[in-house]
């Protein structure tokens, strides 16, 4: 038979006290009785004021307008993007190391609104709203608004990502849906929904046919449903005692075990599948393979310097200490938020520890899991510390004070070297030459006639800008394209035959200068314009 206690006496609080609660909890430093429910927390539509909110920082506050170049390779997925429109297959002649979903969005923008750089890196500040959106929610999960805002602040502060925010480029809108489909499972897990995981496989899906580095993700969402079977078996061998009640949201109302990955596996291979039918060729995945993991791509990227170091992180130290900071905090604290983000951050350094090349903006991928856990980490430290002082535990003074010193040192970072970097890099983004004074821009503009057809070279963003298009062939020509032995002077010299382009450009490939020299005497003359641009003659006796 229970025991029956009187209820203890409300003692009246002062109502600045509860003024300063209300505050606490706004913020997420205190939870109310009614927040410790799942339903009690934030709800998604503060992430999205959020994202909103630095998508209009980014519209108003960077030149994504009329800037020339705000990522290197925006040229490339751009000129992509027009040919496609222009009703050029993807593949097969088209050589393209990159999946298409990104390339037939942008294309069907460009045949709707007509051509313009400005689709291209809209798509990417929407891309980066829902990264935002999708980090701040899963930073919250097991904490507050706080956790979020925080989050989201020290991924803008990440080198690379406020410029990748705004270049149109695969980086941002491969790794947004891929932080989409990590909050999807984590509905599904959290509701026990089967849908849920199926929404979450579609989505990922869709982010590996953007850019196959989303697969940095997976990793993750695969050691978490282990994890949760493991504590389902856990919780079966270990039944409640009688009287004992769960939190209500806490737990799914059912465990949809296998079945949850099962129509997880089915959305993503479904809609990998689907994108796979519609656009790829025979040999797309040949050239996938070749310029990836080709041991002549390995060995060039190694003989340039393209290779994971970890001085990439010595920029980054306002990123670092609060992302090292908060997984060691939430490891101490054993909390189970810690999980996805600390296995996206040990896959991506194992991943390019061992495969290169790593390119600089590849800095992005460190980034969101650093972020994740020093938004969160941060606090949850704080708050953790504060309920043990509130309870005067002063037997574990120790574990204290290294938690205190760990805490001050993250967010010390996290409030001085963080906004310094993110003020650098803002201000390097605005010092972004202009593309009406670009001299390339308009060297070609200049030259151009309206019966211009074909432009041969390998300034591609500035083709762009100039309304001028490249041969599919010879659209795509990175460092890796060479090293794996994927293009010859030979086949530039083909391509020059074949498609006799009214203007040649080269002033930086001198090797395919050389190789088509006798053409460039037999059938060009050079422009007024600049020594190494010629403009093919016009045939005898015509206008």
């Amino acid at each position: 038979m229970e025991a029956c206690h009187p209820p203890a006496p409300e003692i009246p609080r002062h109502a600045g006290a509860r003024g300063r609660g209300a505050v606490w909890r706004w913020m997420g430093l205190r939870w109310s009785a009614s927040d410790r429910r799942l339903g009690g927390r934030p709800k998604p539509g503060f992430d999205w004021l959020l994202a909103l909110a630095c998508g209009m920082a980014l519209l108003l506050f960077t030149p994504w307008r009329a800037a020339y170049q705000l990522g290197p390779a925006e040229g490339y997925e751009l000129m992509k993007a027009v040919l496609v429109s222009q009703g050029h297959a993807l593949y097969g002649p088209f050589w393209n190391d990159q999946p298409p979903l990104h390339t037939e969005l942008l294309a069907g923008l460009f045949l709707l609104f007509g051509p313009s750089v400005r689709l291209g890196r809209l798509v990417s500040i929407g891309s980066a709203m829902l990264l935002f959106a999708g980090l701040s929610a899963l930073a919250r999960r097991g904490s507050t608004r706080l956790a979020g805002v925080m989050a989201v602040g020290l991924l803008l502060c990440a080198s690379e990502s406020l410029r990748l925010s705004v270049a149109a480029m695969l980086e941002v809108p491969a790794f947004a849906l891929g932080v989409a489909a990590l909050w999807l499972w984590v509905q599904g897990r959290e509701r026990g929904t089967v849908g849920w995981f199926a929404a979450s496989g579609a989505v990922f899906g869709g982010a590996l046919q953007v850019k196959f580095t989303a697969a940095l993700l997976g990793p993750a969402m695969a050691v978490d449903f282990l994890v949760e079977r493991w504590r389902q078996r856990c919780r079966a061998g270990n039944p409640p005692h009688a009287g004992a009640s769960e939190t209500a949201g806490t737990r799914p109302q059912q465990d949809p075990g296998w079945q949850g990955a099962l129509a997880w596996l089915a959305g993503a291979t479904g809609v990998f599948g689907l994108v796979a039918w519609i656009w790829y060729q025979p040999g797309t995945w040949t050239v996938f393979w070749k310029s990836h993991f080709s041991a002549g791509t390995a060995a060039g990227a190694t003989e340039l310097g393209e290779v994971f170091r970890w001085s990439l992180f010595q920029d980054d130290l306002g990123l670092v200490l609060p992302g090292l900071a908060g997984l060691v905090l939430l490891a101490g604290a054993r909390r189970r938020e810690v999980l996805m983000p600390a296995v996206i951050l040990f896959t991506t350094l194992l991943a390019h520890g061992l495969h290169r090349p790593v390119w600089p903006t590849y800095r992005l991928h460190f980034a969101i899991p650093l972020a994740w856990l020093g938004g969160l980490g941060l606090v949850e430290g704080f708050r953790t510390w504060r309920r043990r002082r509130q309870a005067a535990d002063s037997g574990h003074w120790a574990a204290t004070t290294a938690s205190v010193t760990i805490w001050s040192v993250g967010l010390s970072a996290a409030l001085t070297l963080a906004p310094e970097k993110a003020w650098r890099e803002w201000r390097q983004l605005r010092r972004a030459d202009p593309a009406a004074s670009e001299k390339t821009v308009v060297m070609l503009r200049a030259a151009a006639a309206r019966n211009v057809r074909w432009v041969v070279t390998d300034q591609t963003l500035a083709a762009f800008w100039a309304g001028l298009p490249i041969p599919p062939e010879l659209v795509i020509l990175p460092a890796k394209r060479f090293w794996s032995g994927q293009i010859t002077l030979q086949e530039v010299r083909e391509v020059v035959v074949c498609y006799q382009p009214e203007l040649v450009y080269l002033a930086s490939w001198p090797e395919a200068f050389e190789e088509i020299a006798d053409l460039l005497q037999a059938h060009y003359m050079p422009d007024s314009q600049g020594s190494c641009l010629f403009k093919r003659k016009r045939p005898e006796g015509s206008p």
